[in-house]
């Protein structure tokens, strides 16, 4: 065999072992009921967001997750009234409180339950296996971030659910108060990870690990 012939080859094998690192990974769909709370009384818990606010937001918090496979998929949305919550509840902290005031008959077992409110004391977070998120969350701005903080903030503690811890580097989706969305490798296995457990029947945990 010619030299050419060896070198023509060796390329061939490493174009091929190139395009296989970089084949997209296999798409986890995750449900999620998303809930647009509503309140007479307590204006802090009515948010203004609409339909039309979230096919936007999530359509960039899904951006954001394609760098992991992962696509999170809407119900159709819920306008939920939220419940009067109770003398003691009121003196709670606010994840209790806000806890609280989800009508159980809204509440989804089977998806990741997204709630949008007015104000917040953070921008959002992530309680007891549910996700709050205000609509006038705010944030700073870093270079190549997210140029919205509602999708970045959604996105961030989706990140939380889906079992990721902050981590303060500007520019990564975990940190604290910023635009970035970038995700390493270990954050996308365990993500991806998590998002297979909540896609199993609920026939008792078993570990599972998926590309």
């Amino acid at each position: 065999m010619q030299r050419t012939d060896l070198l023509i080859i060796s390329w061939l094998l490493a174009s091929a072992a190139t395009l296989q690192a970089t084949d997209p990974l296999p798409v986890l769909t995750v449900p999620v009921r998303v809930h647009l709370m509503q309140s007479v009384t307590q204006a802090r818990m009515n948010t203004t967001l609409t339909d039309t606010d979230v096919q936007r937001i999530f359509g960039k918090v899904n951006k954001v997750w394609s760098q992991a496979g992962i696509h999170f998929d809407p119900e159709p949305l819920l306008k939920t009234t939220a419940l009067e919550v109770s003398a003691n509840e009121k003196l709670k902290n606010e994840f209790e409180r806000l806890k609280a005031s989800l009508p159980p008959a809204s509440h989804s077992s089977k998806a990741i339950n997204v709630c949008y409110v007015k104000m917040l004391e953070p921008n959002g977070f992530y309680f007891a296996g549910d996700v709050f998120v205000k609509d006038t969350a705010s944030l700073k701005k870093v270079a190549g971030g997210l140029d919205e903080p509602i999708p970045r903030v959604t996105a961030h503690e989706l990140g939380h659910a889906l079992g990721l811890k902050h981590r303060q580097n500007v520019t990564n989706l975990m940190a604290s108060g910023t635009t970035g969305f970038s995700l390493n490798e270990e954050e996308i296995k365990t993500a991806r990870n998590a998002a297979a457990m909540l896609l199993q029947p609920k026939m008792g945990a078993k570990s599972v690990s998926v590309p």
